[in-house]
This record gives structure tokens, C-alpha cells and sequence, in this order.
């Protein structure tokens, strides 16, 4: 056998055992982010804000949110001889949980991992009497997620006042402060407060959904990002959260281009690195792990 025939063997044997987004370069963008999650799990089935870092309970929350949204069961992400990501999840789920945000994510994930969503009952006792959680805007929103994954109606009790709650705290601009109304609007809060409302049973075509979408497209920046305020420079977890928020409303984010630039996930995909990875800016390359995971979700236009 010829020495190129040889080559060409290995490289089909290799691209058998290690799967396209190791083999190859043919592998998609979304492929080879997973694989990267995949290698920057910790021993203990956790993950740390960067790859071999102390495992924290919101990075490995993200992570498994994360692949189930790219079709990837972290019941069967595990390092050789470690915990899989499940089990971290099921793990940290049984800590002592006083913060809404953190109940509400854990939530997700539990569900994510195809657990049992066991701490709602928690995630209730937290509900403030005005219908909101920790009386913030993504707090409320992302609990609104976190019951609707565990079964609960549009029509229930808490998740229509947390849905009511969320509505109202839309500034005269369109958009949505995570302090409530009044503050700066952002496009973080807005894009999980679109989620939020949709999720608790306000239609596409309602009003505080027509605002806040127009406000947010309005933030997207030449290069076909978003940033997290306005006037910033674009990131990729802001531009992912607003890739959701437009999936989420039925609007198609690959169509949303200024004047002729790039959409944004193609916005995106410039920040990939070479490994998988995504780097948060064009100047920061902070904690990869955690905003990978969440590239991930607008690479694949998944929502909430």
C-alpha cells in the first residue's frame, strides 16, 4: 500500500474513533464548541469558569443548558474514570439554594440532565408578593423559564404573576432594566424579559412583545453584534441571548443585517477560536467555559 494510501487511512480511522469535531475541519461551528465543553470538563463532572478551574455550581448550570440545547445528554459528557455532568448537576442540586436566580437556573439544568425538577417548591417560597423573584427583571424571567420546564401552565398562578410583574416593568424606550423600570435598558434583560413573556403566555403580537423587540433590533451594531448596554462594543453572550430573544418572537436572526453587514450569527462565529472556544469580545477572552455555553445556545438559535 502507498504511503499516501497509508495517510488517508489513518485519517479516516481517526476520524472514526474521535468524531468530526476532532478529526476534522469540516466539523460546524456549534460541533466544535461541544467538543470543547466536552474537554474542559473537571473530574468531578463540573465545570469551572475556565477549563481545569475549581468547579462552581453556574458554570457547570450553563454548560449542561447549554449541550442539551445543541442536542448533546449530559447524562453522557463525562471525562475517563470521572462523574458525568448529571451527576454534578444532580450534586450541586442539593445544596442549601436561598437566591432565586440560582434556584431557577439549577431548575434548568436538572431539567437540561432529564432530572427531576425537585426544587420548585423552593423556587415558590421565593416568590415575592408582587409576583416577582428578588424583584429583578431576568431573575423573574428566568424563573418563569424554570416553571414552564417543570410542567406548570401559562395559567398558573405564580407564573401568571410573575408574567404580570415582568410586563409591567417595560420602560417608555421599549427595553427592560434588570433593576426594574426606571433603570437603563439593557440588552441582556430585555432579550430574557421577550423569552420571559412569551413563556408566561404573552402572544408574538402583543404589545410589550412588539416593543421590546423593536428595541432590541434597534441595539444591534455594525458588526452585526449586540452589546450589553448601548454604546458598547459588542459580545458574544449579549448577541446570543438576543439570538434566543428573536427565535423565541418566530423572526429569523440570519435576516437581521445593518445596512448590508453581517447578521449576528455570523457575528458570532468570528469570535470562535481555533480550540471551539468563544471569546466574549474582540479585546476579552474572560472565563471561555461560561460564555461558550452560552454562544452555543444562539449558534443553534435555541431559546430559553
Amino acid at each position: 500500500m502507498s504511503a499516501r494510501r497509508l495517510v488517508a487511512l489513518a485519517l479516516a480511522v481517526a476520524g472514526l474513533l474521535l468524531g468530526p469535531a476532532a478529526a476534522g475541519t469540516a466539523a460546524t461551528p456549534a460541533q466544535r464548541a461541544v467538543a470543547y465543553l466536552e474537554r474542559a470538563q473537571n473530574g468531578d463532572g463540573g465545570y469551572g469558569f475556565e477549563p481545569r478551574s475549581q468547579t462552581t455550581p453556574i458554570a457547570t448550570h450553563w454548560v449542561a443548558i447549554g449541550l442539551r440545547a445543541a442536542g448533546r445528554d449530559p447524562a453522557d459528557v463525562r471525562q475517563l474514570g470521572g462523574d458525568t455532568l448529571a451527576e454534578a448537576v444532580a450534586r450541586a442540586a442539593k445544596a442549601e439554594l436561598d437566591d432565586a436566580s440560582v434556584t431557577a437556573r439549577a431548575i434548568l439544568a436538572l431539567r437540561a440532565t432529564g432530572g427531576a425538577s425537585t426544587l420548585v417548591p423552593r423556587l415558590l417560597e421565593l416568590q415575592l408578593p408582587d409576583g416577582s423573584f428578588d424583584g429583578r427583571v431576568t431573575t423573574t424571567a428566568f424563573a418563569i423559564f424554570a416553571l414552564r420546564s417543570a410542567g406548570r401552565p401559562p395559567g398558573d398562578a405564580a407564573v401568571r404573576r410573575a408574567t404580570g410583574w415582568l410586563a409591567g416593568q417595560q420602560n417608555d424606550d421599549g427595553g427592560f432594566s434588570a433593576a426594574g423600570r426606571g433603570g437603563a435598558s439593557g440588552v441582556d434583560d430585555t432579550a430574557a424579559a421577550v423569552q420571559g413573556l412569551l413563556r408566561g403566555g404573552r402572544g408574538r403580537g402583543s404589545a410589550p412583545v412588539r416593543r421590546a423587540l423593536r428595541w432590541l433590533v434597534a441595539r444591534q451594531r455594525a458588526d452585526g453584534g449586540f452589546p450589553l448596554l448601548p454604546g458598547q462594543a459588542s459580545n458574544a453572550q449579549s448577541t446570543a441571548w438576543a439570538i434566543q430573544a428573536l427565535a423565541a418572537a418566530g423572526r429569523d436572526p440570519r435576516r437581521l443585517r445593518r445596512r448590508g453587514g453581517r447578521d449576528p450569527i455570523a457575528f458570532l462565529r468570528t469570535l470562535q477560536a481555533r480550540d471551539g472556544s468563544f471569546r466574549y469580545s474582540r479585546s476579552s477572552a474572560q472565563t471561555p467555559v461560561w460564555v461558550t455555553a452560552q454562544a452555543l445556545m444562539g449558534l443553534v438559535r435555541r431559546p430559553f
